[in-house]
């Protein structure tokens, strides 16, 4: 008997004369080549649907559609050329995966009965929709893990998961069971003799009829049969294994020309990363994985797996470190302070703050502890905000999911008779903030600009009893936006506001973007003076700080998000508490530590569940923990010491793993020869490690 899982020599020999024959005159509907013919088309036009569902989805949305896009903002650089670039990008892919899932589904025996590949593929689409709901709730694609939480109703229920969102998976499987019955229809007995069958009857003089006989009379005019069966011949061929082949290499492709590029080229680097990100095929570790496999035995690969067994072999997470205690003098302390203004600023670069001459926050700064070595939580806007107001590494963030958290410094504060409020511009709803920081005592306040904060905050302050009071300034993100006032241009020549950071060669534009930022700080140092011109500073304890740093070229990028170097995680931090003499603090310090050192200098107790330091408590060994952007839970984390950072990596069930070991300007260090030095290093490492698998189980 003939194979079941190939076309017939005839086909794929090319022969043009047995082709048209068969085409002319097909089988008798119950021969066993006619089911499997019609089987096969049923496959391929359902590979055609999966795989456009699968690229418009996959690659139409994070390119054509992304934050920009629902949030305002300049579109990026290839953008402009839709719809050719949009439809080449879609339907270049669309082919390779249409002969993949084609080639897989037609090999496998039991889908040569067209109810069972029926039955197969729409399980997949069910798949597919339950893994797209996920990806638009998390921006990351669905676990086998997650798969199950989905499946039990109290798991989903914590995640989020709404009876909306199962209602319209639903919906959205009814219209894909109804196009692959629709697809059946057509494949058989053969799709002529349906579409004659439907124009004979009454559903021939509606629309829907006429446009069948239009398909049918383009298929005989461009013997489209016969092409279809051409195509069905090839795509059963070993050709087919060049277009998995080809997808599957574009991740070790991007990962060697990013590799090899200068990085001064933003917008041809994120056109190439979001390519290689919306591969079907692409492997989440696999750049990672690649890594090992081309330099295994590299002196850089066997220095990794001595840190890591190193790691693992840890017998105690006692700081074993016995130099000089790391603290500020505790004089004046506990202070008698009524009222705490956070008053957090937006991509606050430590380096350009340090270089621009800001009339109010330098002579302010003389009242304040300086913090000069201040790191932030992460390279990201909603680490920087939840790892100062948590006195945390932000081990317990989930991503933009329904999932409440719980705020040990707000609930403490509220314990002390202090009423909290945030007042500031818009900042709730970014990637969830409201889920980490919703128990506040006043509700929220958030008016549209940066300077229309300014009256409420002092109606605030100028209320009775003890009050903390958090806000948090916009205008220093790109494209860094000022007044067009003269005192806001004092570093020239800028950049003006609708200038394309997308354009190739950025780097060209260095000072001009430099001194636009510049400029834009000059503006913030208004906002600090005009919030700080009505506080009583005999009571009032101010932290003036940012969100996360920025770099501008230092190491080949511009902005923050993409890197755990200094540049985009050090960020300016002002400390000022009444009677505290101030000082120069040249020890490591985080944003985790601002809520500890607030609390030790009101002289309450620490909350054990954190890892911050007073800056007040000696202690030997500082750190800080930073988190690499991610938009669900994230997977790149940093522990930074005086002078050399550890860079680890989480997996899915939250065990980590050492991946460099560096400087602070990103040079890589030995750790043979070294591992003393090294240790405490790992110690913090697996404490991270602790609290990522408690935040897990809560």
């Amino acid at each position: 008997m003939q194979s079941s899982f190939a076309i017939d020599n005839s086909i794929k020999s090319g022969s043009a004369e047995p082709v048209a024959a068969q085409a002319q005159s097909p089988p008798e509907w119950n021969t066993f080549e006619a089911q499997r013919r019609r089987t096969l088309i049923f496959l391929l036009l359902a590979a055609v649907y999966v795989g456009y569902g699968l690229i418009t989805r996959w690659v139409e949305y994070p390119l054509f559609q992304a934050d920009w896009y629902y949030f305002g903002g300049e579109p990026p650089p290839w953008y402009e050329f839709e719809p050719l670039y949009r439809w080449f990008l879609t339907l270049l892919p669309l082919a390779a995966w249409t002969g993949i899932l084609f080639f897989f589904l037609s090999r496998v025996r039991f889908l040569t009965h067209r109810r069972v590949a029926m039955i197969v593929v729409f399980l997949g689409l069910a798949f597919f929709e339950g893994n797209m709901r996920w990806y638009q709730m998390s921006q990351k694609h669905v676990s086998w893990n997650e798969i199950l939480a989905v499946l039990d109703q109290d798991a989903s229920a914590d995640l989020g998961l709404r009876s909306s969102d199962y209602q319209e998976i639903s919906w959205r499987l009814a219209y894909h069971f109804g196009f692959l019955a629709l697809c059946a229809f057509f494949a058989g007995p053969e799709p002529r003799y349906c579409v004659q069958a439907i124009w004979n009857g009454p559903v021939g003089r509606t629309y829907f009829g006429i446009v069948c006989q239009w398909f049918y009379h383009a298929i005989v005019w461009l013997r489209l049969e016969t092409a279809l069966l051409r195509v069905l011949g090839w795509l059963d061929s070993k050709a087919v294994f060049a277009c998995i082949a080809g997808l599957v290499m574009i991740d070790p492709v991007v990962i060697w020309a990013l590799d090899k590029e200068k990085q001064d080229n933003q917008a041809e680097r994120t056109v190439v990363r979001q390519i290689a990100d919306c591969n079907p095929l692409r492997f989440q570790a696999l750049d990672r994985t690649w890594d090992r496999v081309v330099f295994l035995y590299s002196p850089d690969s066997q220095e990794r797996e001595a840190a890591n067994q190193a790691l693992r072999d840890l017998d105690t997470l006692s700081i074993s470190v016995k130099g000089p205690k790391l603290a500020v003098p505790k004089r004046n302390v506990p202070a008698h302070a009524e009222t705490i203004l956070i008053l957090q600023a937006e991509t606050l670069s430590a380096e350009i703050f340090n270089q621009t001459d800001l009339p109010f926050l330098n002579e302010f700064s003389k009242k304040c502890l300086r913090l000069k070595r201040h790191f932030s939580a992460g390279n990201a806007t909603h680490y920087g905000i939840l790892g100062l107001m948590h006195g945390n590494p932000v081990t317990f963030f989930t991503g933009p999911r329904e999932y409440f958290r719980p705020n040990p410094y707000l609930d403490h504060f509220k314990e002390q008779g202090y009423k909290t409020r945030l007042i500031t511009r818009s900042v709730l709803g970014h990637h969830k903030l409201g889920h980490y920081l919703h128990n506040w005592t006043e509700p929220p306040s958030e008016p549209k600009g940066d300077f229309k904060v300014i009256p409420e905050i002092h109606a605030e302050i100028a209320k009775p009893g003890p009050r903390l009071v958090y806000s948090f300034y916009h205008a220093t993100h790109y494209p860094y936006d000022h007044d067009d006032e003269p005192r806001f241009k004092k570093y020239l020549p800028e950049v003006d506001y609708e200038f394309n950071y997308n354009r190739s060669g950025l780097v060209e534009w260095k000072e001009q973007i430099v001194n636009r930022y510049k400029n834009t700080l000059l503006q913030m140092d208004d906002w600090y003076r005009d919030i700080l011109a009505k506080a009583d500073l005999s009571k009032t304890i101010v932290i003036i700080t940012g969100d996360h740093g920025e770099e501008f070229f230092q190491q080949g990028r511009l902005g923050h998000c993409s890197a755990l170097n200094i540049h985009q995680t050090m960020t300016p931090c002002l400390v000022y508490i009444p009677g505290v003499e101030p000082a120069d603090v040249t020890f490591v310090t985080s944003h985790a530590d601002i809520m500890p050192t607030i609390a030790d200098a009101l002289g309450h107790k620490k909350k054990p569940e954190t890892l911050g330091q007073s800056l007040f408590e000696p202690v030997s060994f500082r750190y800080a923990v930073l988190s690499h952007f991610d938009y669900a839970k994230c997977k790149l984390w940093a522990v930074a010491t005086e002078d050399r950072m550890a860079v680890f990596e989480r997996d899915y069930w939250d065990n980590v793993e050492i991946i460099s070991l560096t400087d602070w300007n990103g040079q890589r260090l030995p750790y043979i020869g070294d591992a003393d030095v090294w240790n405490d290093r790992f110690r913090i490492i697996r404490r991270v490690e602790a609290e990522l698998h408690a935040s897990r189980d809560d």
